[in-house]
């Protein structure tokens, strides 16, 4: 069955349960919202696309300042997708992922890459989201029951060939490993999944196999390697040098005055050592402070022009050098590149403790599962300890998968399960090892010191036999001699004994702490 076949099936289920509804408007009021998102969809599908002209696609990109080798890759990916169209050569859609430092111009990138391909633009933020339900759409009886973002796209767009930006996945909230939206965007990038995936407020699975999705990140490092993999054209954009800021900010200026044309760009002049002292106050790779540092310039003069105005005066012309910059920026910007530092594990806790709080008290069915959910993650991840990487980053992974309460109870119980069984088997028979091997080393000298009672009491007996014979000196200075080798031999196996018995201590401690 096609998509549109599935979606107009689900169309006259909805409309057969319309007609049969009379005691309540509103399941009718939102069996008809339903119906009327499926007409949209239907139409998406049914549209067709604009063929790509690559000079245009080029001059397009070419209004990007600086990254002429990431156009150039972008640009070779244009044609080798029209080529394939011309020649009905079976190629998967292109999907883009651009990573780059905070305001490198990942999303100015990004639209002007859809300006290029003649695709609608869908800007859809990833940054702290931890719920699926966000991109694919929540079940009724849910609190806030809403269509999901990815068939917002469709829908918005009007086309089934969307281009789809998924902005800042690096910032999805993931508790320390894997997150349900993660593994939702898995399946949605994924070629030989993304024909059916399911939106859970139509209850219908569509076909997102012909849309274009760029993917952003500020670090490519937190991106799970299972999804970096989906994205085979990986665009690095690395950081503006100081002709290429000052370009930018030239354009920003122009792109100012243009909005207003109220104003005048005469009455504005920035002196050359003025762009130095600007752009040396922002402490960043992209431009976002520089703009920033821009508008409160503009704020400056529109202050200066405000009061002349007051006075009946016409706008005069403000000249910004090195001295007027550091009266209106006094201070440095912060380093912009470092404000991802990686939560630790207490934030992590802490996060989790404050919502499942916020949660508790509320009846509704989305409301208790969620608290579930936040509620066994917390129990998961204060026993981390007790798993491998993978084995809680799976755990993890299904219970934020899970779609009800009992599925999360099962799952609960068998990580529990499985802790109580490592910690049952594995310490007695790490106890009993330990034992083993000291009885062992026991046994060793316990034999060495029946051996030596023996000789001593060899020893004892020659004595006697030699303080019988008292007839000569010479006897008893062999007895004498006898006596002190007796005491030197038990010296030196008592203390090989006691040494060989720390050696073994020492290196017992020593594989212990490689453990």
């Amino acid at each position: 069955m096609t998509v549109i076949e599935r979606l107009k099936a689900k169309k006259n289920e909805f409309e057969n349960q319309h007609d049969a509804l009379t005691h309540s408007s509103v399941p009718k009021s939102t069996l008809k919202k339903k119906v009327e998102i499926l007409d949209e969809l239907i139409k998406a599908y049914q549209s067709t696309s604009t063929p790509v002209d690559l000079s245009k696609a080029e001059e397009i990109l070419s209004q990007q300042v600086g990254f002429e080798e990431q156009k150039e890759k972008v640009l070779n990916s244009f044609k080798i997708k029209d080529y394939c169209e011309n020649r009905n050569i079976k190629k998967d859609p292109l999907i883009f992922c651009l990573i780059g430092p905070p305001g490198v111009g990942k999303t100015t990138f990004a639209q002007l890459i859809a300006q290029a391909l003649k695709k609608k633009l869908f800007i859809v933020a990833l940054g702290g989201l931890s719920n699926s339900s966000f991109l694919l759409g929540t079940n009724e009886g849910s609190l806030g029951t809403e269509v999901g973002q990815l068939t917002k796209a469709l829908v918005e767009t009007k086309t089934c060939k969307p281009l789809i930006l998924l902005d800042e996945v690096d910032k999805v909230s993931s508790y320390g490993g894997n997150s349900a939206i993660h593994s939702c965007l898995n399946a949605v990038l994924d070629p030989t999944q993304n024909q059916e995936v399911l939106d859970y407020y139509l209850d219908v699975k569509l076909d997102f196999s012909q849309a274009i999705f760029i993917v952003t990140a500020n670090d490519e490092k937190k991106i799970p390697g299972y999804l970096l993999s989906k994205t085979p054209e990986i665009v690095k954009l690395v950081g503006y040098s100081f002709k290429q800021k000052k370009e930018i900010a030239n354009k920003f200026i122009k792109k100012w005055f243009g909005q207003n044309s109220s104003l005048s760009q005469d009455n504005f002049e920035i002196v050359p050592e003025a762009f130095e002292t600007l752009i040396s106050k922002t402490n960043e790779k992209g431009v976002r402070q520089l703009k920033s540092a821009l508008d409160s310039i503009f704020d400056y003069c529109l202050l200066q022009w405000a009061q002349q105005a007051t006075r009946g005066e016409l706008e005069s012309k403000i000249t910004i050098d090195s001295e007027l910059i550091h009266k209106i920026i006094p201070h440095n910007f912060f380093n912009a590149d470092s404000e991802d530092s990686p939560k630790n594990d207490k934030e992590n806790l802490e996060n989790l403790r404050r919502e499942l709080a916020s949660l508790r008290g509320k009846k509704n069915i989305q409301s208790e599962l969620k608290a579930i959910r936040l509620n066994s993650l917390l129990v998961l991840r204060q026993i981390r300890s007790q798993f491998s990487e993978k084995e809680y980053q799976d755990y993890e992974g299904k219970i934020n998968t899970a779609t009800s309460r009992e599925e999360i109870e099962v799952l609960i119980k068998e990580f529990l399960l499985k802790t109580k069984q490592k910690n049952i088997s594995l310490k007695p028979i790490k106890k009993s090892k330990w034992e083993r091997k000291i009885q062992d080393e026991l046994s060793k000298i316990k034999d060495q010191n029946k051996s030596l009672e023996g000789k001593i009491k060899l020893f004892n007996d020659e004595i006697k036999k030699l303080k019988g014979n008292k007839s000569s000196q010479g006897q008893r200075n062999q007895d004498t001699v006898l006596l002190t080798m007796t005491v030197i031999i038990l010296m030196i196996w008592g203390v090989y004994g006691i040494l060989r018995l720390l050696e073994f201590f020492r290196k017992a401690k020593k594989r212990k702490q490689k453990k």
